[in-house]
């Protein structure tokens, strides 16, 4: 057995699926939002400039999972949404970021309505679990 596959099978299981990990970066994101909005309202630019950063890097996380390849039309715009986020972001306002809300809102709606089946497909093969190692990458 090679040292790789030693350190694995060392490793603790996080019982995080693919569905959970997209589901808690939406939820980072909106966060991130919440207390840009925040931040705006108060009229702390620099605390909202910085919340906005932090949602744009989410959204930059979001946007490198996406496998065009698996559904290059629902995905392709999907990609076109976050790119439309992200450029939205970097112009500080609270309309802008109810826009972004609104879109990301959406999309995790979207994702909710299918965890379970997602969540089954994976823990019963159907679709590759996610490694320890992916997890560390998606959220660093």
């Amino acid at each position: 057995m090679n040292a790789y596959r030693r350190y694995q099978q060392t490793q603790p299981d996080t019982g995080w699926t693919r569905m959970d990990l997209l589901l808690a970066l939406y939820d980072k994101a909106l966060e991130h939002l919440d207390k840009a909005e925040a931040a705006l309202g108060a009229g702390d630019m620099s605390g909202a400039v910085g919340r906005l950063s932090k949602a744009q890097t989410v959204i930059m996380a979001l946007a490198d999972g996406v496998r065009v390849e698996v559904n290059p039309e629902a995905n392709t715009n999907i990609l076109r949404l976050y790119e439309f986020a992200v450029t939205t972001l970097s112009q500080p306002s609270v309309a802008n970021v109810a826009s972004v809300r609104k879109i990301l809102r959406t999309l995790r709606e979207g994702f909710e309505a299918v965890r379970v089946e997602a969540n089954e497909m994976e823990r019963s093969g159907r679709v590759a679990a996610m490694q320890n190692g992916q997890i560390l990458s998606a959220t660093a």
